[in-house]
Parts: structure tokens; C-alpha cells; sequence
């Protein structure tokens, strides 16, 4: 059974790698997972660094108008009746914020399957590593 050579072997041939290419192929793919999993990281922090802002926006907003708070020296209802535009703000942020809120949940869940995919592609790496070395040792003469 050893003399007959494995499948995975031909495969490689056919595709005209060496094993010490496909090592360099493996460490090339590795690379490109941990790049784009560290990139991830950044969006689902942007993500929600910009959800929290809009949330907390929206809801001083809100409290500023149910409590007639001060704003640049004058009180909500007045800055309200100044600026009509301002009654769709805080709606408005609400629904921003909710939107981000999504936005945030999902980039998370990406970046949860994008790490569990690297982390997956390291441990085939390293079992593709052993079974080259066990290779290496079976191919010596004793």
C-alpha cells in the first residue's frame, strides 16, 4: 500500500507545485486569512465605535427634548421652535443608530466565521506539516 501513490500526491503533480511550494502556498494563503481577519477586526470596531456615537447622540437628543435642557444658551422648546427640522432629528438618529446596531451584530458574526475559518486553515496547515514529516521519516532508510 505504500508503494502506491496517494491521490493528494498526484493532485499536487498535476498541478505542478513541489511540496516545498505548497508549503510556501500554505503560508501565502495563511497570510492572506490573518490579513483579512485583522481587517475585520477594524470594521467591526469602527462598527461599533459609530454605533455608540449615534446611539448616545439619539438619546441625548431625546433626553435634551423631554427635559428642556439648556443648549447653547437656550432651552430646548425654544431651539424647537427655531428649527422645525429638529422634531425628525431625534426620530431619526433613533432609526440610524438601530440600522448600525444591525450593521454591527452582522460584521461580528463575519468576523467570528472569518477567524474560525483561519483558524480551521492553521490546523490543516500544521497536520499537512506532521504529514510531511512522517513522510520524510517513513522515505529514510534505517
Amino acid at each position: 500500500m505504500t508503494g502506491k501513490p496517494k491521490l493528494r500526491d498526484r493532485l499536487v503533480k498535476q498541478n505542478g507545485t513541489s511540496a516545498t511550494t505548497s508549503t510556501e502556498l500554505r503560508h501565502k494563503i495563511l497570510a492572506t486569512d490573518e490579513a483579512r481577519v485583522r481587517r475585520m477586526k477594524w470594521a467591526v470596531g469602527i462598527s461599533w465605535t459609530v454605533f455608540l456615537a449615534f446611539f448616545f447622540l439619539a438619546a441625548l437628543l431625546e433626553y435634551g427634548q423631554s427635559h428642556d435642557l439648556p443648549f447653547m444658551g437656550f432651552q430646548t422648546g425654544e431651539v424647537m421652535r427655531y428649527l422645525p427640522e429638529y422634531r425628525w432629528l431625534v426620530p431619526m438618529c433613533i432609526i440610524i443608530a438601530q440600522a448600525l446596531f444591525v450593521l454591527a451584530v452582522v460584521m461580528t458574526f463575519l468576523l467570528y466565521a472569518s477567524s474560525r475559518t483561519l483558524t480551521i486553515h492553521q490546523i490543516q496547515a500544521n497536520l499537512a506539516g506532521i504529514e510531511e514529516q512522517l513522510r520524510k521519516m517513513n522515505e529514510r532508510p534505517q
